[in-house]
């Protein structure tokens, strides 16, 4: 614990010292960080044998991201976008009758991504892409799989360091023996950008 508390000081003293020369200085070129929360709609599709079954949503979403800028007009950064929800899934079986099981998930993505502003201030309008890792995993029985997938989205940033975004994401994240699962989600959030 002792060394938890030191670690924690010492990077938080650090992004204090550290902040007027890397950034947050009313310029997107240099540093840059986001935090953003909202909402969502997650898709699941299984394919076997050429029937597919897809199973829908709604949850609560949480955006991450830090990088720098390139200019200021375009972001490079690491990006993770989560979307947490519950889904029903109702079967019938031959001697029990309809059955429903509720179950918690979590999907998303960890990508190297990029926004482009259509001005150098705000406000403006952006694009956003990313290519990398999609996740789904079952919090209850501690199950997951990933694969390679992409976001893309549109946003506005309506003031200094205030944006809200609508994304995209699509990705693969099992595919074996015939059985392939697929994971989509459409998630609109409200960030802080701070650079």
């Amino acid at each position: 614990m002792k060394r938890i508390v030191t670690l924690s000081i010492v990077v938080l003293v650090s992004l204090a010292l550290a902040a007027p020369t890397l950034g947050f200085d009313g310029d997107r070129q240099g540093f840059m960080l986001n935090l953003g929360a909202g909402f969502g709609q997650a898709k699941q599709t299984a394919t076997a044998s050429g029937v597919e079954v897809s199973l829908d949503a709604t949850g609560f979403g949480g955006d991450f991201k830090i990088g720098g800028g390139v200019n200021p007009q375009m972001l490079i950064y690491y990006t993770n976008r989560t979307l947490f929800h519950t889904m029903e899934v109702t079967y019938t079986d031959a001697f029990l009758g309809p059955t429903t099981l509720e179950a918690d998930y979590v999907n998303g993505m960890s990508a190297l991504g990029v926004s482009y502003f259509l001005e150098p201030e705000a406000p403006s309008f952006f694009f956003s892409g990313g290519i990398g890792l999609g996740v789904i995993m079952d919090s209850e029985a501690d199950e997951s799989e990933s694969g390679v997938g992409f976001t893309a989205g549109v946003g506005y940033e309506f003031s200094s360091n205030w944006i809200i975004e609508g994304t995209y994401m699509n990705a693969k994240v099992f595919e074996e023996m015939g059985l392939e699962l697929s994971i989509s989600n459409l998630m609109v959030t409200i960030s802080w950008l701070a650079y």
